[in-house]
C-alpha cells in the first residue's frame, strides 16, 4: 500500500535527508551535493539564507521524531536539535 511505501522511502532514505539537512544548515548551496548528500566542488559555504535555515530549524524535532518512528538512526545528527 502507499502508505508502507512512502515509510519504506523515508526509512531507506533519512539518513541522507539528515546528511542534507547538516549540510543546508552549514551554508552548503541547495541542489551542490551529491547523490550521497556529500560536499561536492560546486558545494560552497554561506550560501544558504538565513530565511531557509530558519525554516529548516522549525522543521527539525517533526522531522527527528518522524525518523526515529521510523527507527532510522538520527545519532550522528542530534547536534541539528540544538539549533
Amino acid at each position: 500500500d502507499f502508505e508502507d511505501l512512502v515509510k519504506d522511502h523515508f526509512k531507506r532514505r533519512g539518513y541522507y535527508i539528515l546528511k542534507v539537512y547538516d549540510a543546508y544548515m552549514k551554508g552548503y548551496l541547495i541542489g551542490s551535493l551529491s547523490k550521497d548528500a556529500s560536499i561536492t566542488d560546486k558545494s560552497d559555504e554561506n550560501d544558504t539564507s538565513v530565511g531557509f535555515k530558519l525554516m529548516l530549524a522549525k522543521i527539525v524535532p517533526r522531522l527527528f521524531s518522524a525518523l526515529s518512528e521510523l527507527e532510522v538512526d538520527c545519532n550522528e545528527f542530534k547536534h541539528l536539535q540544538q539549533v
